[in-house]
Formats: C-alpha cells, sequence, structure tokens
C-alpha cells in the first residue's frame, strides 16, 4: 500500500496548524488517493492493523487541511469580487473535495476528526452569505452532525485498542461542528435581518408584512436549535475539560484552553438574538417557549441562558503551566459585541467583566454610558497588521438591522425589561457601524425605517 506512513501524516497536521504548510492542489490529491488505497474488497468489520494506524492521522489531516483553507476565505467575498472571489473559489473546492473524501473514507469511525471536513465546507458555504449558499451550509452540518451520531454506535468494545478514547474524541469533535452550527444560525438571523430591503422584501407594503412575519417565526426556530447546539457544545467542553485542555493539537488531543470561549459566545449571541425577535412571536400569537406560561416567563429564562453562557466567556484562560492566555483578537470584538447586544435589549442590566483589553468593559451597568463607550471602542480607528487605517469593527445583526420587526421586538423587549424605545434612535446615530453603510441608497433606507436621517460620519 502506497501511501503517506503515519510520520508523514502527523507531520504535515502540524504543519497546517503552525502555518508552515498550505492546503493545496497537491495535497488535496494526496489524501484523496490514500483514502482510495485505505479500501479492501471484501471490506473486513475492522480494518487491517496498517489501516486501523493511518485512519485517526487521515482523519486529523482532513480536520487541519481544511481549517487552513476555510481560514483564508473572507467573509462576504461574492460582494467583494475580482481576485477575492477567484481565491475564495479555489479554497472552497479543496474543501469540497476533501469533504468528498472524508465522506469516501472506510471505517470513518475510526477517524472522528475527519467530520471537522464537513463542519469547514459548512463554514465555508455560510461565509458566502447568500441564501442558497446558508441552504448548503445546513445541510453539510445535518451530514456531519448524522455522521457523528453514526460513529458513536460503531465498534466500542474495549477490545479495540484505537478506539479506548472514542467518547473523548467524539466529544472533541461534536464541541466544533456544534460551535459551527450555532454560528451558521446566527450568521442566517443577521443576514436576513440585516439585508431584508435589499434581498428578502416582497415588494409593497401590504405583501411584505407577511412576508416578513413568516421569516420572524423562521429564523427564531432556527435561532432556538442553534442557541440549544451552542448549549450542548458547552457540555461537550465541561466533558473534555474533564480530560484537560492542550496548547496545541496532538494526534491525542483537539481542544484547547480557549474550547469554552467561542460557544459561550456563540450560544449568548444567539440567545440575544431570539430575545430581540421575542415580542414579535408573542405579537404574532406563537406560543411561549417549552411549558412557559407566558412570553415575560420565557424572556425571563432566555436572559438566564444569556447568562450561562456569557459566564463562560469570562472564565479565566490558562495554559498547561497554569499561565494566564489572552484572547484573540476577533474574540475580542465579539465580546464587546455581546455585551453591547445584551445593553441595547435589557437596559441598566449589571453585567460584571474581570476582562481589561477595553476600557469600555469597566461599565458594569449596561447604561446609555455603557452603550455609548462600546460602541465608541468599536467604532475607533486602528491600524491592521498590514499598516492601514481602518475602523476596528462593524457589528452584524444589531448595528446593522433593517427589517422593521426587528425594530419593533428590540424596542419592545426594552420596555419588557423595564426601558424605554430607544433602539431606532441608537440605530441612527451609530450608522457608522452598519457593515453595508458605504453600498448607495443604504442610508436613505435605514432612515425610511428608523425615522431619521443617518450619516456615515462617527457621532463623536
Amino acid at each position: 500500500m502506497n501511501v503517506m506512513n503515519a510520520a508523514r501524516l502527523e507531520e504535515l497536521c502540524l504543519a497546517l496548524r503552525r502555518l508552515r504548510t498550505a492546503c493545496d492542489d497537491k495535497l488535496v490529491s494526496a489524501i484523496e488517493a490514500d483514502v482510495a488505497a485505505y479500501e479492501r474488497d471484501p471490506k473486513p468489520q475492522l480494518p487491517p492493523d496498517d489501516v486501523a494506524e493511518l485512519l485517526p492521522l487521515m482523519g486529523w489531516l482532513m480536520y487541519e487541511a481544511t481549517w487552513a483553507a476555510v481560514r483564508l476565505i473572507r467573509d462576504g467575498y461574492r460582494e467583494r469580487g475580482g481576485v477575492t472571489h477567484v481565491e475564495a473559489r479555489a479554497h472552497h473546492e479543496r474543501i469540497l473535495r476533501i469533504a468528498h473524501a472524508a465522506q469516501k473514507l472506510p471505517w470513518p469511525e475510526y477517524a472522528p476528526r475527519a467530520l471537522g471536513a464537513l463542519r469547514a465546507l459548512a463554514l465555508a458555504e455560510s461565509k458566502e452569505d447568500t441564501r442558497e449558499s446558508f441552504d448548503r451550509a445546513r445541510f453539510a452540518h445535518q451530514e456531519a452532525r448524522r455522521r457523528h451520531t453514526d460513529h458513536l454506535t460503531y465498534h466500542r468494545k474495549p477490545t479495540s485498542p484505537q478506539l479506548d478514547s472514542i467518547e473523548l474524541h467524539l466529544d472533541e469533535i461534536l464541541l466544533q461542528l456544534d460551535l459551527a452550527e450555532t454560528g451558521t444560525a446566527c450568521r442566517i438571523a443577521e443576514r436576513m435581518i440585516d439585508r431584508w430591503a435589499e434581498e428578502f422584501a416582497a415588494g409593497s407594503e401590504d405583501a411584505d408584512r407577511p412576508h416578513r412575519e413568516k421569516h420572524v417565526q423562521l429564523i427564531f426556530s432556527d435561532l432556538s436549535e442553534g442557541a440549544t447546539l451552542g448549549e450542548q457544545a458547552l457540555d461537550a467542553a465541561e466533558r473534555v475539560k474533564k480530560h484537560n485542555f492542550v496548547d496545541e493539537p496532538t494526534k491525542e488531543r483537539l481542544a484547547l484552553p480557549t474550547s469554552f470561549v467561542n460557544p459561550g459566545i456563540m450560544t449568548a449571541r444567539a440567545v440575544l438574538l431570539m430575545l430581540g425577535l421575542s415580542p414579535e412571536m408573542q405579537r404574532l400569537g406563537y406560543f411561549p417557549l417549552g411549558d412557559d406560561d407566558s412570553w415575560d416567563d420565557s424572556r425571563s429564562k432566555l436572559r438566564a441562558r444569556f447568562d450561562a453562557a456569557y459566564e463562560y466567556v469570562e472564565r479565566p484562560i490558562t495554559n498547561s503551566k497554569g499561565e494566564p492566555q489572552e484572547l484573540r483578537d476577533d474574540l475580542k470584538l465579539a465580546v464587546v459585541q455581546i455585551r453591547l447586544a445584551a445593553a441595547l435589549l435589557m437596559p441598566g442590566r449589571r453585567l460584571r467583566s474581570s476582562l481589561t483589553f477595553a476600557p469600555c468593559l469597566s461599565h458594569e451597568v449596561l447604561d446609555d454610558a455603557a452603550v455609548e463607550a462600546m460602541s465608541a471602542w468599536l467604532t475607533e480607528t486602528i491600524v491592521d497588521g498590514k499598516g492601514q487605517e481602518r475602523q476596528r469593527s462593524m457589528f452584524r445583526g444589531f448595528g446593522g438591522a433593517l427589517m422593521p420587526n426587528f425594530f419593533d421586538g428590540v424596542e419592545a423587549c426594552r420596555v419588557a425589561f423595564g426601558g424605554a424605545p430607544g433602539y431606532r434612535a441608537w440605530r441612527a446615530r451609530w450608522f457608522v457601524l452598519d457593515k453595508y453603510a458605504d453600498e448607495p441608497g443604504r442610508a436613505e433606507r435605514v432612515s425610511a425605517v428608523v425615522g431619521r436621517p443617518v450619516t456615515r460620519s462617527r457621532p463623536i
């Protein structure tokens, strides 16, 4: 069998993780060839010893290769066009090929990390940021989840030394699968909320009103499932933590010390979007969540779920030596955005933070002063890694909304939590946070919904 040996597979995995090599066509072709070489006819119930040794490492290589490729695809690359679009399509095609190879693996239960290729495919689809690509992302997520469930039923006998820690391996990959699916649910909701007028509206107001109401229910349902999956990811991280996290992925372990942060952020993000839409669900006559007696009960429980998810974000992060680790820059942005969304929905709520990377985090009470401080921090001018000046961040969803029902829901949610309507005023004042603010006609469309003029200028 002429295939990459165990040492070569491990070498490539580590090189990809450390950014010392790239996922190119040559690597993808080698993966496809090896998978074909693993096949046996007739196929025994258990893999031959030489293949059994290689399968877990091939699964890891598929995980690392597709993750390396998906990180090179920029969000909304179709809108950018040109070279960005061509390069993104090439990376996407490599991910798709590896995902297909993962689905052809014989004895796939021996290579649980190969499911990461399906996760990467879903992420690549969602980064295209279109209705069609989101549908494809959903399918990839569902296929990954189905295969994960199947793996749990295969050959889990103690006499199989290669699978002694199968539950741990499957929990580590489940953490990533659930996290990615929660993220997709949030992205779908935010895309619809932000791009309603440009992509989803049904024409006249009489036609658009029932159209919006139908989609409120659909995205609320998606977000509900996404939030539940995010909580399942946190549960998986708790189980993995019993075995300790690792500073860098190895052939034995995958989960890092930051494993609680991203699921906590994504779960909180999904719950906050649900809160923003909950008054509209109530107005439309839908039953409260679960066995709740009222929508006020449901909002209280959603607030508690947010608190539980956010607590994971604030947990100290330490490496194997007990040394503190700082959050990545993208996670820092997400933390401030989550706190800002919470302040817009639940004015005056106290939300303590032990994080100190931004002065605005010192505002424990999420009042108007906190909202202004966080909005200002997100819109400060910074110098990026290429030496170019740019705004620190945009803010999808709450900072880019154009769907009228979302405005109504957020303002009603503010009132339900003891505040006053004010979301439209904030959205107009901080129009600079809108990802699409520079598009022709965007300011006029937003102004029509918020009922006041907006400007691209930073208001302070």
